[in-house]
């Protein structure tokens, strides 16, 4: 490891990119970023357990369902790794500028202490119930699930609508450059 002027040995990008690439959260975790990197994995394992109880035998379930959670898998496992990217060369800086870091990052900000405590016990529930397989919990995806996934389709796509709408009417009500606020000059000819 190489060491900046305070002393500190700086990150390895391409070992922290290595170890997250094996096995996603790790790479946090050798940051120091333990939080975040426990959520990778536990979000990895959610992903993975829903996949295989919704194809497993005996669940009539759709298709679409099927997809979005595949493709949940590399999302997860790409963002792992560009994230690991990124924090490395973010605490990097901080160390050779000696400048204090905290290490949790704004979008895990407010997982700390007792909310980070019970995401990964309502997590670990979820998983548990999907590797038990109980009764209930199959009749409500057998019968509930086609409408759940429309259902969720249709408020992504209602989002996206109203995002696009915004963006143009902020792109349409725009100042021209070269307004000047509303204040009307003369111009002497």
């Amino acid at each position: 490891m190489t060491t900046s002027p305070s002393k500190l040995p700086l990150k390895r990008k391409f070992f922290a990119l290595l170890i997250a690439a094996l096995f996603p959260g790790l790479g946090h975790i050798y940051l120091g970023l333990v939080q975040k990197g426990i959520q990778f994995i536990v979000l990895l394992l959610l992903d993975v357990s829903a996949l295989l109880y919704f194809t497993s035998k005996g669940i009539q379930i759709n298709l679409p369902l099927l997809i979005i959670l595949a493709l949940i898998v590399p999302i997860i496992y790409f963002y792992n790794i560009y994230d690991v990217l990124q924090s490395t060369d973010w605490i990097n800086n901080h160390i050779r500028a000696l400048v204090p870091f905290k290490k949790s990052s704004p979008a895990f900000a407010k997982l700390r202490g007792i909310y980070f405590g019970i995401l990964l016990i309502v997590e670990g529930a979820l998983i548990c119930l999907f590797w038990l397989r109980p009764y209930w919990l199959r009749n409500i995806v057998s019968f509930w699930a086609g409408y759940a996934t429309a259902g969720v389709c249709l408020l992504i796509g209602f989002a996206l609508l109203v995002f696009q709408l915004i963006r143009i009417y902020r792109a349409l009500h725009r100042p021209a450059q070269g307004e000047t606020g509303g204040a009307i000059h003369a111009r002497k000819n």
